[in-house]
């Protein structure tokens, strides 16, 4: 009985914040979609996307769904494995202190369940807190002195933390106090024998089990979603797949694979306009080379705005060492590329295509209010050193993460081309 009502509320909990993810991001945002074909999800199909921001889980995801011709079919998800873990959500660090002391004490485990989302671990990313949780897991609460290297003990002596009290346990670690200090990268090498070599089979059966688990979403003809990706595109750049994506191929050769792709125009004043792209199914079989064949594919799908048109035409003339430009030469500039782009196959958006003077304008505005450069006379003056030199996130530095984007998708096309 308890299992019933459990399952019902899972259902309620999915399709309620389905439709909420799906109705509140359009009183927010201006969404557009594009679809190759009427949206529908075969049996055993493998949704593949690029991920640019946290927001592409809320409103790529609801979108999918809803986009769906009747009978609809429900996502399922490979998601970071860490949002399995107590406290999670204290690590978005844009929330103040006190508020993420007091997150540190959620575990959201059963909502992921509830929204079908299935743990994949993300070795790179992986945070010796994650390590130390796996280890009180599979080890028990042993003391921790008995557990850790003389190496992890030094660290915390140089940062002025309690050296190896007896009583002091692996539940003692994973407290807010010690958080901060196990944020760094995992390592096996923190741990003493024979227990690390316990840890390291674990890992191969934790692994070799989430792939299961996602491949058998697929063999029993559910719809799967996954961003090979791993990570959100730190530069704009579409990044190289992770191994996840092969591997849960390889188990199911017969999935059809639906890339789908999200692009922000973002440089410009109001509200963020999104694009979604729904490409054509594809049958990659085992072909080892499917992989990139999927991610060429994914490319082919960016929208590009005045975002990345107007941003690649400014960082290509900076690069040469040019930091002014008319608005005039800048208008035709973006207008010879987006026509150029949309030769290479590439989709762009009309508004570029058909009034490239106004969206041009609304791109400078942009980058004169976050102080990227200045207007004067009707020449657009970049603040070159400070585009150059800082890193491409887009947040702080949008010009050269909307070039990059442009660029890395062009390239690949480029590159497919010459094959």
């Amino acid at each position: 009985m308890a299992g019933r009502a459990r399952g019902w509320l899972d259902e309620v909990l999915y399709f309620g914040l389905a439709a909420l993810f799906y109705a509140a991001p359009r009183l927010l945002y201006e969404i557009r979609i594009a679809e190759a074909d009427a949206t529908t999800f075969a049996p055993s199909t493998l949704i593949v996307a690029n991920h640019k921001r946290d927001l592409d889980s809320v409103v790529l995801t609801a979108t999918l769904y809803w986009l769906q011709r009747p009978p609809r079919r429900p996502l399922e998800f490979a998601g970071r494995e860490d949002m399995f873990l107590r406290g999670f959500l204290a690590r978005y660090d844009v929330v103040p202190v006190w508020l993420r002391r007091a997150l540190y004490k959620i575990d959201l485990a059963r909502v992921m369940q509830g929204l079908r989302i299935h743990p994949v671990r993300r070795f790179p990313e992986r945070t010796m807190e994650e390590a130390l949780r796996e280890a009180l897991e599979v080890l028990g609460d042993r003391p921790a002195a008995e557990i850790l290297a003389d190496t992890v003990w030094d660290d915390l002596a140089r940062v002025g933390m309690s050296l190896r009290p007896a009583s002091l346990r692996l539940s003692h670690l994973l407290t807010w106090r010690w958080r901060a200090h196990w944020q760094g990268p995992a390592s096996l090498a923190a741990f003493r024998e024979p227990w690390r070599t316990v840890l390291r089979d674990r890992q191969r059966q934790v692994v070799l089990a989430q792939m299961d688990r996602l491949a058998d979403v697929l063999r029993r003809g559910g719809v799967l979603y996954l961003a090979p990706e791993g990570v959100i595109s730190p530069d704009g750049r579409l990044q190289p797949f992770r191994s996840g994506l092969r591997l849960v191929l390889a188990r199911v050769p017969e999935a059809r694979v639906l890339p789908c792709c999200i692009v922000y125009d973002f440089m410009k004043p109001g509200r963020l306009r999104i694009f979604i792209t729904v490409g054509r199914a594809m049958a990659p079989g085992a072909d080892p080379g499917a992989q990139e064949e999927i991610r060429r594919r994914l490319a082919r799908l960016h929208t590009m705005t005045a975002t990345q048109i107007c941003s690649h035409v400014v960082w290509e003339r900076l690069v040469r060492g040019q930091s002014a430009l008319a608005e005039a030469a800048l208008v035709d500039e973006t207008a010879g590329l987006a026509a150029a782009l949309t030769a290479l196959g590439l989709p762009v958006d009309r508004q570029v295509l058909q009034h490239p003077q106004a969206r041009v304008r609304q791109w400078i505005a942009f980058a004169v209010r976050r102080g990227l450069g200045v207007v004067r006379n009707g020449v657009f003056y970049v603040a070159g050193n400070q585009v150059l030199s800082q890193p491409a996130s887009h947040w702080g530095n949008p010009v050269r993460y909307a070039a990059n984007e442009l660029r890395s998708v062009r390239a690949l096309l480029i590159e497919e081309a010459e094959d």
